[in-house]
């Protein structure tokens, strides 16, 4: 009997699985290397889960000040200090991982909605109206690839001749990823031996904790 119950609980957990999406929205992000501080006060990015893909049972919602809170409360200055020096002292391997957690991201996400508009300037202007050109052909070859509707997507990249160099970035839109793909991008990594370095991370804590 209590081996039907956990069959039945895990054949459930399975079927919340294959059936599940997570949304993320984000609302008008403002990115630009203008300004001491780099990103605007006024975006949200909403997420949300859904159930059999239409169902939502989770709603997050995300500003600057719930942000900030939540980066005190973890300690997250010090995590990412950390971070930094594992990244240092792996960084052959850091490297192979994020190459990879790349490839596997691209596979998976989906893109429903999207407003985009992005500014460059350098100090050569040759330079600028080639980056821009490269920029402008890989956004068309990867966001035409993941769009899900294309009357639904408007982006633009807009080069800026003032002899500096600079980067606007503007943002809004929808995108969706089916858990079992997040699922599928771990094993993927983890087979690759993408998170190795770990290894060496436990045992410098190991090392500092005699400081």
């Amino acid at each position: 009997m209590v081996f039907l119950f956990i069959l039945l609980i895990f054949f459930i957990l399975i079927i919340v699985i294959m059936t599940s999406k997570i949304e993320i929205k984000i609302e008008n992000l403002i990115i630009t290397s203008q300004t001491k501080k780099h990103i605007n006060d006024k975006y949200k990015i909403i997420i949300k889960m859904y159930f059999f893909n239409k169902i939502p049972i989770i709603k997050i919602t995300l500003t600057e000040n719930k942000l900030g809170k939540i980066y005190t409360k973890l300690k997250m200055k010090e995590k990412i200090r950390k971070l930094e020096e594992e990244i240092y002292i792996n960084k052959d391997k850091f490297d192979l991982k994020l190459l990879n957690a790349i490839r596997e991201f691209k596979k998976c996400i989906k893109i429903v909605d999207l407003k985009l508009k992005i500014q460059l300037g350098t100090e050569n202007a040759f330079l600028t109206s080639i980056l821009v050109a490269i920029i402008s052909s890989i956004m068309s070859i990867t966001i035409s690839k993941k769009a899900m509707r294309e009357d639904k997507i408007f982006y633009n990249v807009e080069p800026i001749y003032n002899s500096q160099n600079l980067i606007n970035i503007a943002i809004s839109g929808i995108f969706q990823i089916k858990m079992i793909h997040i699922i599928n991008t771990i094993y993927v990594l983890n087979k690759k031996g993408g998170i190795e370095y770990e290894r060496t991370s436990n045992r410098r804590s190991y090392d500092y904790s005699y400081e």
